[in-house]
Formats: C-alpha cells, sequence, structure tokens
C-alpha cells in the first residue's frame, strides 16, 4: 500500500492490515494484561503497567473471543463498549487501544484500528523510540479512509519523531494536494527544500519532480517555474532543462524577443529535439534580422535529424539567410562605429548588441549593451537578459550572474533559467546536459 499511488475508489484493507499487525504486535504484546492477581502485585512498580480491576474484568472475555480459535465476531464486538466504559488510568487505555487495534486486524476493520492506534497514543505508554513508527501507521490509516487533515496532522508527528521508515515530505505534501490545497501543498514542499539547503544538503529529486508535475498541472506558473528551475539547478539533465524551458514556452505568452532569448537557451543546453522546437526558433529569430542564427539553427537541426531540409518552407528560410548573411556581416564594422558615436540612438546601440550577439561574438555585443544601458528610454530588462548572455558567451560566469539578477518583469523566469545556466556551467557541469 503506497500512498502517492493512491486511487480514488476504497481499497480492501487486507494488506493494510497485515502492515500495522507486524508493526504493533510488539506494542500490544508488552500491553497484553495478566491474571488480575499478577497484575495486583506489579503495582508498586513503576516501570510496569498497572490495571484497575473493573478494566481487567471487562477486558478479559474480549481478549478470550478474540484469541478463541473459533472466532465470535458478534460477541468480541458486544464486549467493547463495556472495556472501553471501564477504563480508568493510562495503563487501561493503552491496553485497550492495543487490541482494539488487534480486533480491527482479526475483523478487518480499519476504523477500529484508528480508535486502537489513536488510543495507545493518547495514553502516553508508547515507548519514546516508537513514537515515530505509531504516528506514522495513524497518519496512513487516515490517509486511506481519505481523512487528509488527520492524516497530515499525524505524519507530521511521526515525521517530527524522527520516522525514517519512508519519505514523508511528499507524503504530508499529497494530503495537501488531495484536497485541492496545491499553493499550502507546494508552499510546504518549498520550505522543506529550503530547509535542506539551508543545512548544506541535496533537496531529493523526487521532491522537485512532484512539485514540478503539481504546480504544472494545476496551472501555477509562478511555483512551477521556480520548481522547475531548482530541478534544473541540482539536477541538470535533459529531461530537467526541457521541463524548465518548456513550462514558461506553454504558461507564458512570449513575444518573439522573450522567446528567442529562451530558445538561445535550450540550444545552449542541448534540448531542442523536436521540429517545433527549431520552427520556434527560426521564427522568433526572424531570418530578415539575423540571418546568421538562423542558418546556424537551421542547419544543427538538419544535423540532428529533427529538421528536413526538402521542405519547402525551410528551404526557403534556408536560401533567405544564405542571400543575406554576407551582407549582414558586411555591415557589422559600420554598424559598431555608428554605434559608438555619441549623439547614437538608444535602439541602434541596441541594435548593433543584437547583431554581434547573434554571431555569438560575445565581447563586442557586451560593449554594445553597456552603451545601450546609458540611454534614456533603455529596455533594461531587455539589455540586461541579452547582456548576461553576451557575458556567458566569454566565459564570465560571476558578472552574467550578476547582470541576470538585474532582469524583472515577465523577462525574470527567463533570466533565472539562465542564470541557473551559468552556475553549473561555473561548476564545470554543464557538459553533462
Amino acid at each position: 500500500m503506497t500512498f502517492l499511488a493512491r486511487k480514488k475508489a476504497k481499497r480492501a484493507g487486507s494488506s493494510i492490515a497485515m502492515a500495522i499487525a507486524l508493526m504493533t504486535g510488539a506494542a500490544v504484546g508488552v500491553t497484553a494484561l495478566e491474571t488480575p492477581a499478577y497484575a495486583q502485585k506489579k503495582r508498586d512498580k513503576e516501570d510496569k503497567p498497572s490495571y484497575s480491576k473493573g478494566f481487567i474484568a471487562a477486558y478479559t472475555p474480549v481478549n478470550e473471543a478474540l484469541n478463541a480459535e473459533a472466532k465470535d465476531e458478534a460477541a468480541i464486538r458486544a464486549g467493547i463498549p463495556a472495556m472501553i466504559a471501564a477504563i480508568e488510568n493510562d495503563d487501561d487505555k493503552n491496553a485497550a487501544g492495543g487490541i482494539l487495534n488487534n480486533i480491527g486486524v482479526a475483523l478487518d476493520d480499519r476504523a477500529l484500528m484508528r480508535q486502537g492506534i489513536n488510543m495507545m497514543l493518547e495514553s502516553g505508554k508508547v515507548a519514546p523510540e516508537r513514537l515515530g513508527q505509531f504516528y506514522y501507521t495513524a497518519g496512513q490509516l487516515a490517509y486511506n479512509d481519505d481523512d487528509f487533515q488527520v492524516a497530515r496532522e499525524q505524519l507530521s508527528k511521526a515525521d517530527a519523531a524522527g520516522y525514517t521508515g519512508m519519505d514523508l515530505v511528499p507524503v504530508i505534501a499529497d494530503t495537501y494536494f488531495q484536497q485541492e490545497q496545491y499553493g499550502e501543498g507546494l508552499a510546504y514542499m518549498k520550505g522543506r527544500i529550503d530547509a535542506k539547503l539551508q543545512a548544506g544538503e541535496k533537496p531529493p529529486e523526487d521532491w522537485l519532480k512532484r512539485g514540478v508535475a503539481n504546480a504544472y498541472n494545476n496551472d501555477m506558473a509562478a511555483e512551477a517555474v521556480e520548481f522547475s528551475a531548482m530541478y534544473a539547478r541540482h539536477y541538470p539533465s535533459d529531461t530537467s532543462w526541457k521541463d524548465a524551458i518548456n513550462i514558461q514556452r506553454n504558461l507564458f505568452l512570449y513575444e518573439n524577443p522573450e522567446l528567442l532569448d529562451l530558445m538561445r537557451l535550450a540550444d545552449k543546453t542541448n534540448t531542442m529535439v523536436q521540429l517545433r522546437d527549431y520552427v520556434d526558433y527560426v521564427d522568433a529569430a526572424n531570418v530578415l534580422r539575423f540571418p546568421g542564427e538562423v542558418k546556424r539553427i537551421i542547419d544543427k537541426g538538419v544535423a540532428s535529424g529533427v529538421v528536413d531540409p526538402s521542405e519547402t518552407l525551410i528551404a526557403e528560410t534556408l536560401r533567405s539567410a544564405n542571400a543575406r548573411i554576407a551582407a549582414d556581416k558586411a555591415d557589422l564594422a559600420g554598424l559598431e562605429s555608428d554605434a559608438r558615436a555619441a549623439g547614437a540612438s538608444g535602439s541602434l546601440v541596441a541594435g548593433a548588441g543584437d547583431a554581434f550577439l547573434a554571431y555569438e561574438m560575445g565581447d563586442k555585443a557586451e560593449a554594445m549593451y553597456e552603451i545601450a544601458l546609458t540611454k534614456p528610454g533603455a529596455d533594461t530588462a531587455r539589455l540586461n537578459t541579452r547582456l548576461g548572455i553576451a557575458q556567458l558567451l566569454q566565459g564570465k560566469v560571476a558578472e552574467a550572474q550578476e547582470t541576470f539578477a538585474k532582469v524583472d518583469g515577465k523577462r525574470a523566469p527567463i533570466a533565472r533559467l539562465w542564470s541557473v545556466y551559468a552556475e553549473i556551467q561555473g561548476a564545470g557541469a554543464a557538459g553533462t546536459m
């Protein structure tokens, strides 16, 4: 029985009962009642249970009926109310809880199992080293009854008690998700991830993947971007980078300038694997503006086997690019000279930076963007995004990250992903993607 593979339909309780029987067997054995006379002798010993006479009298017939070879369910159930009514102290309560749990196991009655486990916990007689296991079981039973609020409370107590039998973080988060409290569940997971990071530990991959999936599937764009960026940062791979980039493509309505810078990152992380990826990149770049970049991307797509060069639109775009590249490159020197002139407009200087960036001439692009940022009315978000890319092309990782951190507005998620990529490059792990 697993929490996170559960179905909405109720399931038979036999496998649950077996798990709980194995878990609680020792505890129930400890609280099994002796004869009244022997129990009375132990009352003077603080480390031994002390049962009340009335409870012993009510407990004994229920216990005998439960242990009979031929169990009489009606007789067993009939004795429960009187036994509970006879409870006078915590030892009584613990023993009653133990037998109720065992009755629940024997009769496949999850309600009795829950009642029994909870009574043992309420008694305060559960050994400290076993509290985590008991809270976990109480939480599991509540979860399987769709009692998610109680499940969350009990599982959180199990976690606090140091239970290590399974990773409880995704389960506790799922108690929120089952109630469609997606924001609360993701906030809980984010808090646990932050705690791991503050402790100098790497958060488990499963936490990040579940966070990405729940945020994306419920159209929580900001959270999806945040979790996918963390996933790519801590577990860089084709999968994590494709998720991080495509989540933004699918959840945000980017115009071509923003989409171009996002697709440039897809190119760098080698995660363009479908024809749509190459078409989106080429459309965003625009063969009339950046023929050299368009040709480079089409050629890469052809080499990968994803792009068919004979397809009409691709062939026409490639012909147009080839016809323009020579003149486009020849204009670069004059464009740079004009951009450096004292009276050059901000749009001219920014355009010069874009032209150099399209040919991956990072040093010249960087210089142009820095000048453009000083001009009145500068589009700082766009310029800083591309300045960071230009710096990264030159291996200036720290400078690029500082620049990306300045980007705000709708470009902020794109810049954040670029910053993650820069961090990975700086750590020497980019080649694993």
